[in-house]
């Protein structure tokens, strides 16, 4: 006989009760059609805990594990598995329940379950907590592991956080293989690789990873190729650090480092300082040994000088002064290169330059045509000892026109986007505005236009159609409607007066007692009162439109414009207010070629 308990409706009970641990026996005498009915009972609950407020948050804590496993177990799909399981409403707790998950999923055929394991790990958003869950069912269904970034990431931290040496815990690991070369491809640097202090510790990455090439359990030499690429790809020299940290622990052979020459060369022209000194590094060990032929140096001479650290720069004159003394015969191919010295902002840079080509010039007078060409770059501190070294070739060219300024053109002003013209269209700039923290000012301009705009002519339908879009601001929550206070920022303090949330109160306050001894605190006193001054009107049911609404997206108002929108002002009746009125006059441009004159049948106050 089948117990009560075993019900579609009590396994809803149970659910609502959190039994999360109780659920996996429940659920298995369940049909097909027995986990159809729960789950149209499941789905009528999760709808209604995304419908509660905050006051029912122990509730949700309490329900969503449970409601995530019985879930799950009703669906037959693994796309909808992974839909449901992956739901963030559902994931109040970072981690799913995977015991309980693998319990009910116990019956499932295997590539159900491998393919379940790699559509969670393609969620980015709870691949990296999914981690363990995902690993256990690769085990059970003996597919191949994912290995997205979320799952690397997971991966990283597991065996970061597992308790012994790093090492001998990636030595055991029967995904290492397929996990190393994705540590050097993830968009950001893993969390643990970066964390790392002593480098060559076997309980720190570079150091295990080292060891364990060093066992032949990694290719070293895929290591090495995946350092320097992701070196190559660029980074800020924060990001690049962790595997500049991996490719010093490899520590390179001489033949390893000669065959990445032309890695070297990219990275002393193009990547971070740090990066490039180290680049630099390990090409003069190659010079000095032999290794760089004097075309290859005079190729990676010439990125050097392009950049702007001294230190680098002068490092490099160094390096080419020790191989012209070792082999003269490499003068044609590295002398020419020093023009581009000539042209370094550092003047001590352009006359170890000119004495570097001073030393080795001789009289080969192709090579002095060639650095005379380039010699009007030094500074003119210079200039006569170029002359004295290279010949008359090398004075400054004389420019006989008149001097002339080279600037980049002034921006052209552009207009401000119009107010949104429709309902739909200003709730959802509204709701772009208040959920932003980047939101541009033409777009708080254009909203705030737009909410005043259109709750003059219906302010009910407006009401409508902006509750369920601002249904996440507290202050329309009733269990935290305490923090609500009269002085809501931006355009929550206006959208509240067009839903009656404001508490009502007295007209704000004139500018002039918003004064502070902060320049902060009165810049952002002045924008909150114009727009309390909004919302009070607004709720009066007389205020059109905005006076100060910029027309330039550069914040200035067309004075024409301005008189335009005074004279309809004067045509309905309504007195400006005087804050925004002073708004508008202080973005007005002043221009003397137009100054027009106001209609003024009323007086501001």
């Amino acid at each position: 006989m089948t117990s009560p308990i075993e019900s579609p409706v009590d396994i809803l009970t149970a659910v609502r009760a959190g039994h999360t641990l109780r659920l996996p026996a429940l659920l298995a005498p369940l049909d097909r059609a027995g986990r159809r009915e729960l789950l149209a009972g499941l789905k009528e609950l999760r709808a209604e805990l995304r419908a509660s407020g905050w006051d029912r948050w122990q509730e949700r804590d309490r329900v969503s594990p449970a409601l995530l496993v019985a879930g799950a177990a009703c669906q037959t799909g693994a796309a909808a598995a992974a839909s449901w399981i992956g739901g963030r409403d559902m994931r109040r707790r970072r981690r799913v329940p995977d015991r309980e998950l693998l319990e009910v999923f116990g019956d499932r055929d295997p590539r159900w379950l491998g393919d379940l394991a790699h559509r969670l790990a393609a969620r980015s958003a709870t691949a990296q907590d999914d981690y363990p869950f995902v690993l256990e069912l690769v085990r059970r269904a003996g597919c191949p592991m994912p290995t997205g970034d979320g799952c690397v990431e997971g991966w990283a931290t597991a065996a970061w956080t597992e308790r012994g040496r790093l090492t001998d815990i990636l030595r055991r690991d029967p995904h290492l293989t397929a996990f190393v070369p994705r540590l050097f491809e993830t968009p950001e640097p893993v969390v643990s690789l970066a964390s790392h202090h002593d480098p060559g510790a076997p309980e720190e990455w570079p150091g295990a990873l080292t060891a364990l090439a060093a066992e032949g359990l990694l290719d070293r030499a895929a290591l090495l190729d995946a350092c320097t690429a992701r070196l190559l790809r660029g980074g800020t020299a924060l990001h690049l650090k962790p595997y500049r940290s991996v490719l010093e622990a490899l520590r390179p052979t001489p033949e390893e480092e000669r065959e990445r020459t032309a890695d070297w060369i990219a990275l002393t022209a193009d990547a971070p300082s740090p990066v490039a000194g180290h680049a630099q590094e390990v090409l003069t060990r190659l010079a000095t040994a032999g290794d760089l032929g004097p075309a290859r140096l005079a190729e990676m001479s010439a990125a050097v000088f392009f950049r702007p650290e001294k230190k680098l720069v002068r490092a490099q004159l160094v390096l080419l002064g020790k191989v012209l003394a070792r082999d003269p015969a490499a003068a044609p191919d590295l002398l020419p290169v020093l023009g581009e010295a000539f042209g370094h902002p550092d003047t001590d840079v352009q006359e170890r330059a000119l004495k570097l080509a001073a030393a080795h010039l001789g009289g080969d007078e192709s090579l002095r045509a060639e650095l005379a060409d380039r010699a009007h770059l030094l500074s003119a501190v210079h200039h006569a000892r170029a002359v004295a070294l290279l010949g008359a070739d090398a004075a400054p060219r004389e420019d006989t026109g008149p001097y002339e300024e080279i600037l980049p053109p002034s921006p052209l002003p552009e207009p401000l986007g119009p107010s949104p013209e429709s309902v739909e269209e200003t709730v959802q700039l509204v709701a772009a505005v208040v959920n932003s923290r980047t939101a541009s000012a033409e777009e708080f301009e254009r909203a705030f236009d737009g909410l005043v705009r259109h709750a003059h002519r219906d302010r009910a339908a407006l009401a409508v159609a902006l509750r369920p879009a601002l249904a996440d601001c507290y202050w329309l929550d009733p269990a935290r409607r305490h923090y609500y206070t009269d002085d809501l920022p931006g355009l929550e303090h206006v959208a509240a007066a067009v839903l009656d949330e404001r508490p009502s109160g007295s007209r704000p306050q004139a500018l002039a007692s918003w004064r502070s001894d902060c320049h902060h605190s009165d810049a952002f006193a002045a924008g909150h009162a114009r727009v309390a001054e909004a919302a009070h009107s607004l709720t009066a049911g007389t205020l059109p439109f905005l006076l100060a609404t910029p027309t330039l997206a550069n914040g200035t108002l067309d004075p024409h414009v301005l008189v335009t929108r005074l004279a309809e002002y004067a045509r309905l009746g309504t007195v400006p207010g005087p804050v925004d009125f002073a708004q508008a006059l202080l973005r007005v441009r002043r221009d003397a070629s137009a100054r027009p004159r106001a209609p003024t049948p009323w007086t501001c106050t």
